[in-house]
C-alpha cells in the first residue's frame, strides 16, 4: 500500500473500514476510534501510528524525487545567506515533513501601498502546496530562501489582520483551526492532536504551554515568532 495516495492520517485509517463496520457502526468517528484502537479483524496489515504514517510517507517521497514543478525538495538547501528568521524556518522543515512538529508562524510586514498588514499562517501547509505551481497559495519558497522573493502575510493565512482598516479574516488549514473565544485574541487548534494553543504573550491560560513560543530577528522581515506545536499522538 503506498502511502503517498492518502492526503491525510485519517483516509488511511478511512481505508481499513470495511462495509460491516460502516452497517453495524454508523457514526464515522466510532468507525476510526476502532480501528485506530483496536484494529480488528478486518485489517489487512498492521495499522501504522499516525507518526509513522507521515514518517513513511515522507521517505517514500524522497525516494521516489519527481521531477517536474511538483517534486518534492527541501527549500532549505537553497538558502544562501545568513537571514536569521529563514535559517529557523530551513531548520523546522524536515520536522514538518516528518510530522514531528507543527508550526504557526506571525508575521508582520508592509504591503506594496506601505501599509501594515500581519497575519499568523501555517508553515508546513504553505511548504507543501508550494511545491506545485497550480495551488492557490502557491508561495515560491526557493525564490525566498534564495533572496528574490518576499514572504508575505496573505488573505489566505490562518488569520490576516490589516492595521490600517483595522480588518481581521481567518481561515482554517490542514494542520489547524482558528478557535474563537472572546476572552483570547486567538487561539489555535491542532487538528491531529486537538490541543489549542494561544498566541498571546501575556496570557496566563494553559493553552500557552501547548506550543514553544520563540521570537527572532532579520533585517528583511523585522521580528517573526514562531509557535512549535509538537504533535501528540491521539490515545
Amino acid at each position: 500500500m503506498s502511502l503517498i495516495n492518502f492526503n491525510t492520517y485519517q483516509e488511511y485509517v478511512d481505508s481499513f473500514i470495511t462495509i460491516n463496520d460502516k452497517r453495524y457502526l454508523g457514526n464515522q468517528k466510532v468507525q476510526r476510534k476502532l480501528i485506530e484502537n483496536a484494529c480488528g479483524k478486518n485489517c489487512l496489515g498492521s495499522l501504522l501510528t499516525r507518526e509513522h504514517f507521515h514518517q513513511r510517507k515522507a521517505i517514500e517521497f524522497l525516494l521516489l524525487r519527481p521531477r517536474g514543478l511538483c517534486g518534492f525538495h527541501f527549500f532549505g538547501d537553497f538558502l544562501n545567506h545568513d537571514d536569521e528568521v529563514l535559517q529557523e524556518i530551513a531548520i523546522r522543515e524536515k520536522k514538518l515533513v516528518q510530522k514531528q512538529i507543527s508550526t504557526v508562524v506571525y508575521l508582520l510586514m508592509r504591503s506594496k501601498k506601505g501599509l501594515e498588514i500581519s497575519s499568523f499562517f501555517d508553515l508546513e501547509q504553505s511548504m507543501r502546496e508550494s511545491r506545485c505551481h497550480s495551488s492557490q497559495s502557491y508561495v515560491d519558497w526557493r525564490g525566498i530562501f534564495e533572496g528574490r522573493v518576499k514572504l508575505m502575510p496573505s488573505r489566505r493565512h490562518l488569520s490576516f489582520f490589516d492595521w490600517n482598516q483595522n480588518r481581521v479574516s481567518s481561515n482554517d488549514s490542514d494542520n489547524f483551526q482558528v478557535v474563537r473565544k472572546r476572552a483570547h485574541s486567538l487561539l489555535i487548534k491542532h487538528v491531529g492532536d486537538h490541543k489549542i494553543f494561544c498566541v498571546n504573550a501575556n496570557c496566563e491560560c494553559p493553552y500557552t504551554k501547548n506550543a514553544n513560543r520563540e521570537t527572532y530577528f532579520s533585517h528583511t522581515y523585522g521580528y517573526v515568532i514562531f509557535f512549535d506545536h509538537i504533535i501528540r499522538r491521539i490515545n
